[in-house]
């Protein structure tokens, strides 16, 4: 039986914070949330030692380091490695709306049911279509060009827009479909623009899927259908469909007394994980949270509600591997202060160790701060 230590300390490795694998590699593996776009993914990668991947929202639209923003997990803005958008595209081509949770489609989901999948590719032709000139469109500019175009049933009318447009799950589901990457420019606004010539080869569906939940458990695990689920915003029956596809490859574990189940080839690294770093500072939507049985993480379910918010989640302060507090930041004349709001005692010190101050300078340069204080909330 397997400690919870064990498994949060393995995690740590996993999430590339730790242990001779440490680095943005893993993560990107399965994709960093990006909340607000241009803002936590390269904020998520730059603590792991490698400011390199993805767009900075300084204007550079390259390729940076092969990191790429595109509409995959839950249609929501993901960084992830470029070579993996033809896997991406293969996993997440959803064919029947019903398949996705409530909570990731609304009712049109259920509605347009087995229609899903063609739907998408209707939209995503008319995509390519559109942005086949080579011009970068905003969000409002792509639906503008395109809606007018499809079905009508799939550009209901909108009450809050005063427009008919392409219904906004589809709309993104459809950008991964059509090989398009998000170029942030402000924390107002994105462009679309057409990922580069042979980016996006096709990878069978059944092989995609596998190859998500393989990298997914890796990252996560322990974990069970269930988590699966809430991951990708499948119902349950979808998810151990996805699941059944790599099952073969996985063996049940009890951690923290609790059942899961891991990569068999992972056994060893559980049960022998390297030592999570004393103290860390991380930022919202890290994918050390997002990617987490939260029950196992946090026990006490009143610090599961700090660390996973109603609206934006705040950064996370790590006490070997540990969630000890989250933190929150506020920007006055090229000043940024990080509040820590603690669970408990936090160590003497703690906020001047050299590995907090490190972390505190990387989310300065991230959010272009001359200056960074913490401070401990009363």
């Amino acid at each position: 039986m397997l400690t919870r230590g064990q498994v949060l300390a393995y995690r740590a490795a996993a999430a590339g914070l730790s242990g001779p694998a440490a680095g943005p590699g893993a993560v990107l593996a399965v994709g960093v949330q990006d909340h607000p776009a241009g803002t936590t993914a390269r904020l998520a990668v730059a603590l792991r030692g490698d400011g390199d991947h993805g767009d900075h929202g300084d204007g550079d639209h390259g390729d940076g380091g092969d990191g790429v923003l595109v509409h995959s997990v839950r249609a929501a803005l993901h960084l992830h490695r470029i070579d993996d958008l033809g896997l991406l595209a293969g996993a997440l081509h959803i064919d029947d709306g019903a398949a996705l949770a409530k909570q990731a489609i609304s009712p049109f989901g259920a509605e347009i049911g087995a229609a899903f999948g063609a739907a998408v590719d209707e939209v995503a032709g008319v995509m390519r279509d559109v942005m086949a000139d080579g011009e970068r469109r905003t969000k409002g500019e792509l639906s503008g060009a395109v809606s007018p175009r499809v079905t009508p049933a799939l550009a209901p009318w909108c009450g809050g827009c005063g427009v008919h447009h392409v219904q906004d799950a589809l709309f993104r589901y459809a950008t991964l479909q059509a090989g398009l990457i998000a170029d942030v420019e402000s924390a107002q606004v994105f462009r679309y623009r057409q990922a580069p010539a042979g980016a996006c080869r096709t990878v069978a569906v059944a092989d995609a899927r596998a190859e998500l939940v393989r990298r997914y458990v890796h990252v996560a695990g322990p974990v069970r259908p269930a988590h699966l689920a809430t991951w990708l915003s499948l119902t349950p029956a979808a998810a151990r469909d996805w699941w059944a596809l790599a099952e073969s490859e996985l063996t049940e574990v009890e951690a923290g007394g609790r059942r899961g189940s891991v990569l068999a080839a992972d056994v060893a690294a559980l049960e022998d994980p390297p030592e999570p770093d004393e103290l860390r500072l991380l930022g919202p939507y890290d994918p050390l949270t997002e990617l987490a049985d939260r029950e196992l993480v946090l026990p006490d379910a009143g610090r599961r509600t700090q660390v996973w918010a109603a609206a934006a989640n705040p950064g996370i302060v790590l006490h070997a591997g540990e969630i000890v507090a989250t933190w929150r930041r506020r920007t006055a004349r090229g000043r940024l202060t990080l509040t820590a709001a603690p669970f408990g005692p936090l160590p003497r010190g703690w906020s001047s160790t050299e590995s907090v101050r490190a972390d505190a300078d990387v989310i300065g340069r991230s959010f272009g701060a001359s200056e960074v204080r913490i401070e401990t909330a009363s």
